[in-house]
């Protein structure tokens, strides 16, 4: 399946980030939910402070990343073994 994320490849480009540009969209794969997963179609989602804090490398993190884990959705699928959320 092809989804679209903000993605982060660099960590500490200087503000502005309008004028340094540090996040792309991108067109990924993302594969079905394996076990133990759930699959959820993002309605919204938003950056938070932790993305913030990721993006200006005061909290390094392997990269590239897809940021904004403050997201709200439907759940579409579920992987083996899943029961509940």
């Amino acid at each position: 399946m092809q989804v679209k994320s903000a993605v982060l490849r660099e960590m500490g480009l200087s503000a502005p980030y309008a004028k340094s540009r540090p996040i792309h969209i991108e067109t990924l794969t993302l594969d079905p939910p394996k076990r133990g997963e759930v699959m959820v179609q993002i309605k919204a989602a938003s950056l938070c402070h932790s993305d913030l804090s990721v993006i200006n490398g005061s909290r390094p993190r392997p990269m590239p990343m897809a940021l904004g884990h403050e997201a709200a959705g439907i759940v579409t699928e579920v992987g083996e073994g899943v029961t509940d959320l």
